[in-house]
């Protein structure tokens, strides 16, 4: 059964911080970072949803370290309806002219930006920061791995900008009972005693994206027995899970 991403203190935090700086705050830079499967995409699409999109319009780079500068100016060109030139000087002007014309605020967000080459991550700013009557027609959120701070701090000139600096980390422990009640049936999401859930968190480090596919890898080893499974159980499905 597909549900619904449950929230929790982390998640909620983060999503409030980027709400503020976008639409509050007017902020033109913004960062989020975290582990794999702490809940940034599912953050992404809360934090879009909430958007008026009668303001602003989201242009979502899903895969940044493939983005080149030439194709940025392409993409970016083409969902403003603006004629690119084999020139890409000629495309990057014509796209600069049309965003101040853009009646929206255009926001700009790279997934995956750890890896984004350094030539593109120079055209982002140059983009974002081409208006000199400092109307902020583009903002820019860059979401990536932990890492992605290191990357930005060997930047100065750019990390000096973005103030809104976030890291999403997953649920708290005191959080997982929930959150296995809201994905699963009654009957199977308190399978676990305090000592098996304990280990589940351990293993998955809090994060949604991982606590899901192990606990259902428990259930699994589980199979047709009732009741409690033992903590033993527990770590021998999550030690074959992580070999497998």
């Amino acid at each position: 059964m597909n549900r619904s991403p449950v929230s929790f203190r982390d998640f909620v935090r983060a999503k409030q911080s980027l709400v503020e700086a976008f639409v509050d705050g007017g902020e033109t830079y913004a960062m989020l970072t975290g582990e794999t499967g702490t809940g940034k995409t599912a953050l992404l699409r809360e934090l879009r949803s909430q958007l008026d999109r009668g303001r602003h319009r989201v242009l979502y780079f899903s895969a940044a370290r493939k983005l080149g500068a030439a194709g940025l100016i392409k993409v970016a060109g083409e969902a403003l309806r603006v004629r690119t030139s084999m020139c890409h000087s000629v495309s990057l002007d014509r796209l600069l002219r049309a965003l101040a014309e853009e009646s929206h605020t255009i926001l700009l967000w790279l997934d995956e930006a750890q890896d984004l080459p350094s030539e593109t991550l120079a055209e982002v700013r140059a983009l974002a920061e081409s208006d000199l009557d400092g109307s902020r027609r583009i903002q820019v959120l860059l979401v990536g791995l932990p890492r992605l701070r290191v990357e930005l701090q060997a930047q100065p000139h750019l990390w000096r900008r973005i103030v809104v600096r976030e890291e999403i980390s997953g649920l708290a422990i005191d959080e997982l009972q929930a959150f296995l009640d809201h994905h699963f049936e009654a009957g199977q999401n308190k399978r676990l005693c305090e000592r098996g859930l304990t280990a589940l968190f351990e293993r998955a480090g809090g994060a949604p994206g991982r606590l899901l596919p192990m606990y259902r890898a428990v259930l699994r080893r589980a199979g047709s027995a009732k009741g409690k499974i033992e903590p033993e159980h527990v770590e021998d499905a999550l030690e074959r899970w992580e070999l497998a």
